[in-house]
């Protein structure tokens, strides 16, 4: 035998629409209306208690709520009768469809029942500036509300509005929560990655030279990639990384560690000459000792890391054997003392590698 079914045989239908529109019991109530409902003038005597029958789970006294209701709403016509079971109705609207074609044409302007009705300018601007609601929220609910006394047209239509408004807030807030869990896909962070205008920018107000910042990208691709993926903050991360690196190549320009042969076109910085000139040296002497001394090293094509050091150490090397600060009245060397100290017995190898200044 088939499972019994969970709908019973006997069922009442409605109009999702009109529901929405005039309500769900008197949706159902005029679905149920229908068939004694001839036209429009037509009328046609109902029995009260016959309705209650079909309609069981509501009692006498609401059917009776539910037809005034349609009657306050325009959709249907009642007259008085002398039998309190009988009522005489004659239908407004010959169907569903023309109600609802009916509150789409007025849907601006009218309200069922109250054709002249609209909301006045304070009550608009007080659901504006008190409640946060735009203006064309209110007026597209307006298609959706329903007067049924006009002596409280005001509050109905507040109550109306701002539930429709809760609501659409209600809904806007769910959807919201349902985007938030949804994870979005990631941007591609392969070799054809590039920093973000805002990047590059920051870069160039660094005075970072932009190919530069290009030469190292392709490193910082493969030091996140070999981590799985890119940091949040890329960018930020690609800009720290260009300027740790700038850093490094600068300061290596300027102070390399790497051993070198001499140019012949070699120039000591000016910081040598003015520490020689707190040892009593002046620059223009200093100079004199310059192209012997490029000259000796390039021709022994040795290398080293730093010929300012070296320049530095000839100079006073040679100012200190010929007695310089004696002339000059600073002090005397220890090289000015003996022959065996004088510039032209030594040879300038000798002057080069003693170190005996040092001490």
């Amino acid at each position: 035998m088939p499972p019994a079914s969970l709908i019973p045989d006997r069922q009442l239908t409605f109009s999702p629409e009109l529901a929405e529109t005039i309500g769900l019991e008197e949706a159902v109530l005029l679905q149920a209306l229908g068939s004694h409902l001839n036209g429009a003038d037509d009328w046609a005597p109902l029995s009260v208690t016959a309705l209650q029958k079909t309609l069981s789970f509501w009692s006498l006294d609401h059917i009776a709520t539910l037809i005034a209701k349609l009657v306050a709403l325009g959709i249907i016509h009642q007259q008085p009768s002398q039998d309190p079971n009988i009522v005489l109705l004659s239908a407004a609207a010959s169907n569903a469809r023309d109600v609802q074609r009916s509150t789409a044409s007025n849907a601006q302007t009218t309200s069922y029942g109250h054709p002249d009705w609209q909301p006045s300018d304070d009550l608009i601007e007080l659901l504006v500036l008190n409640h946060g609601i735009p203006q064309s929220f209110i007026n597209s609910a307006q298609a959706s509300f329903m007067l049924s006394n006009s002596s409280e047209a005001e509050t109905q239509f507040r109550r109306h509005i701002l539930t429709r408004w809760r609501d659409t807030q209600k809904q806007e807030a769910k959807q919201t929560k349902a985007h938030a869990f949804e994870i979005s896909t990631p941007a591609s962070f392969d070799r054809d990655w590039t920093p973000s205008q805002d990047a590059l920018e920051i870069l160039a107000q660094a005075d970072i030279d932009i190919v530069f910042a290009e030469s190292v990208r392709a490193e910082f691709i493969l030091y996140w990639s070999e981590r799985g993926g890119p940091p949040k903050e890329v960018n930020s991360r690609f800009v720290e990384h260009v300027r740790r690196r700038w850093l490094k190549h600068t300061s290596q320009m300027h102070h390399s560690t790497e051993p070198t042969r001499i140019p012949r076109n070699w120039e000591p910085d000016t910081s040598v000459y003015e520490t020689l000139r707190l040892a009593g040296i002046e620059q223009a002497d200093a100079q004199t000792l310059l192209p012997e001394f490029v000259m000796y090293w390039v021709d022994s094509n040795e290398v080293h890391t730093s010929w300012n050091s070296k320049f530095l150490q000839h100079v006073k090397r040679q100012c200190r054997s010929a007695g310089y600060g004696e002339q000059h009245g600073g002090e005397t060397g220890r090289g000015g003392a003996g022959g065996s100290h004088r510039s032209k017995d030594r040879s300038l190898s000798d002057d080069l590698t003693d170190t005996s200044w040092a001490n």
